[in-house]
């Protein structure tokens, strides 16, 4: 059983709490957020610290679970590991791939583990069409394609690119980026246009994997409120899968299968067995599991930096109109 300090209390927050809540591996939680009512509306058994070195001072405190600002992600990460804590991130990992770095040395020559919770691959469809893909299913893969279009979602500190770190493409398109890379493999290069690269509204990439198959996402944000239009195709020579994301099934936005594969002439449906919130606790889960049991978590620093790097090269593309290639991990 291990003990979790949770920093940050927000939207994500709460879910992370949630799922601290649900873990059979969770026997402590310490709540720490700015805002004291939140803490006091958000705790239930769970205990309250009153500043981050108070956190780190708890000896019952094993892990520290980070749900803040994407710029805080590096500083809050590198101190809880200086004090010996494993280290749980929000995506994305880190604001660049150096932050990454920094923080995936000073974790191994502390001992200790770093998990980035990217949720999305632990949302059960998309593991049965990973599933799918990965035994030749689909056939020879072909193309990978991420749309997303969202309206009156977000604000605040996620459109200052000054904590954010960009705009859309470091916020929610970092979930494309990572299962763009789990369905198609590792990517080569990349490609992309943007209206306001590093405060892009608008944006669409197209990524080369090594297989040979192609990827693209394209994304916009300020469309009408209430539109989370999310949705994954891959294309194989034996056959096409279509998912439905989390987010759009669960903001309500559409209500198609949330699998769909098109084979020998007709389609098979799927429903869903989690959602987005499920994917957020399942993640926040696997993590604590792996680090009471003593295992690597299923999605560590390695697989945030990767990630970065394609957001990186992503960015150095639109901003110079040139094939950006992305050097192997």
């Amino acid at each position: 059983m291990i003990g979790v300090g949770l920093v940050g209390l927000g939207e994500i927050g709460q879910v992370h709490l949630a799922g601290l809540r649900e873990s059979d591996h969770v026997e402590v939680v310490s709540l720490l957020d700015l805002d004291a009512d939140l803490v006091e509306q958000s705790r239930q058994q769970e205990r309250v610290a009153q500043s981050f070195d108070d956190l780190l001072e708890d000896s019952d405190i094993s892990v520290i679970d980070i749900c803040l600002p994407h710029n805080l992600h590096t500083p809050f990460a590198l101190k809880a590991i200086e004090a010996g804590r494993h280290v749980l991130l929000e995506k994305p990992m880190a604001m660049s791939v150096k932050d990454c770095t920094r923080i995936i040395d000073a974790a191994a020559v502390a001992g200790v583990s770093v998990g980035v919770s990217h949720n999305q691959l632990v949302y059960e469809p998309l593991q049965r069409l990973a599933a799918m893909v990965d035994a030749g299913e689909l056939g020879d893969l072909l193309t990978v394609r991420a749309r997303l279009a969202i309206g009156g979602k977000y604000g605040a500190w996620r459109s200052d690119p000054d904590q954010a770190g960009g705009g859309l493409l470091m916020d929610a398109g970092v979930h494309r980026v990572y299962v763009l890379q789990r369905l198609g493999g590792p990517i080569r290069a990349v490609t992309a246009v943007m209206d306001q690269p590093k405060r892009e509204n608008v944006y669409a990439m197209v990524v080369e994997f090594e297989s040979g198959a192609i990827g693209t996402i394209d994304a916009t944000y300020n469309g009408p409120a209430g539109l989370f239009d999310d949705q994954i195709e891959v294309v194989g020579t034996a056959a096409v899968a279509r998912m439905a994301g989390c987010e759009a099934l669960f903001e309500g936005f559409t209500t198609d299968p949330a699998l769909q594969v098109w084979s020998d002439g007709s389609w098979t449906e799927h429903a869903a067995a989690n959602d987005w919130a499920g994917s957020v606790k399942a993640s926040v889960g696997a993590f604590c599991e792996a680090i009471a049991v003593g295992l690597t978590p299923p999605t560590n620093g390695e697989d945030g930096r990767r990630t970065m790097k394609v957001i990186e090269a992503a960015y150095e593309a639109a901003l110079t109109g040139c094939r950006v290639e992305i050097e192997s991990s």
